[in-house]
């Protein structure tokens, strides 16, 4: 039975992917941290303000092993804006991640959605440029392991408060009784962002999943190895 588990940190709060680089490399393991190209711009309140990392910390984290993924320009509300818009933000999105990462390879990338979603047209007009697209499809984050065309929509599921105690009952509901590639989509830890977790239940859950036999990659190493030919 194959199980993969994948966990994406959104928004690049930088204590908290301190802390994840932290607890990933003593474990001998890579995270997924989906970033944004101008965090500066950002309206959301739980990144306006907040200590977001630079480009000098994802390009180090990139280095040392961790996927370095985008996720957007300013976390824009893609829904919001005109499709021209929305199409537009996502191109110079990408370019700066090509500009700013030297080891990023749009067609060999996830494009991880703000809020999880975006317009239909939107997401089409991704798929024809990396290889998968993050996005809430209601199936609480599950997806096979292999066999995804490229341009495939992946499936997430993130936890709002009480976040510790939802994500540890959703790993016990895959540990239990599921396969396939589970996608995890966390944010800042010990009360940093949106639906924080603790480090001690990170730390506690890392370890029950390889305890477990369970494989935790990253989320674009895991698509791409998954991919059909096409």
């Amino acid at each position: 039975m194959s199980r993969i588990v994948s966990f994406c940190f959104d928004d690049g709060f930088r204590a908290s992917a301190e802390t994840v680089w932290r607890l990933f490399a003593a474990r001998d393991l890579s995270a997924t941290f989906c970033v944004l190209a101008a965090p500066e711009l950002a309206k959301d309140p739980f990144i306006r303000g907040a200590a977001i990392a630079d480009w000098g910390f994802w390009r180090e984290a990139q280095a040392a092993g961790h996927e370095v993924a985008p996720h957007g320009w300013a976390h824009e509300r893609l829904g919001e804006l005109p499709v021209p818009a929305a199409c537009e933000s996502l191109d110079r999105t990408l370019e700066a991640f090509v500009r700013e990462l030297p080891d990023f390879e749009l067609g060999q990338a996830i494009f991880h959605l703000p809020y999880l979603t975006a317009p239909t047209p939107v997401v089409q007009h991704l798929s024809s440029k990396v290889l998968g697209v993050r996005r809430k499809l209601h199936q609480q984050g599950l997806n096979r392991a292999f066999g995804h065309p490229r341009g495939a929509s992946i499936d997430c599921v993130t936890f709002p408060d009480p976040a510790d105690e939802r994500l540890q009952a959703r790993i016990g509901r895959f540990l239990g009784h599921e396969a396939g590639w589970l996608v995890l989509v966390l944010h800042g830890l010990d009360g940093e962002g949106w639906g924080p977790v603790s480090s001690d239940t990170l730390a506690a859950i890392l370890d029950r999943l390889t305890a477990s036999g369970v494989r935790v990659a990253p989320a674009g190493q895991v698509l791409r190895q998954g991919t059909t030919a096409s």
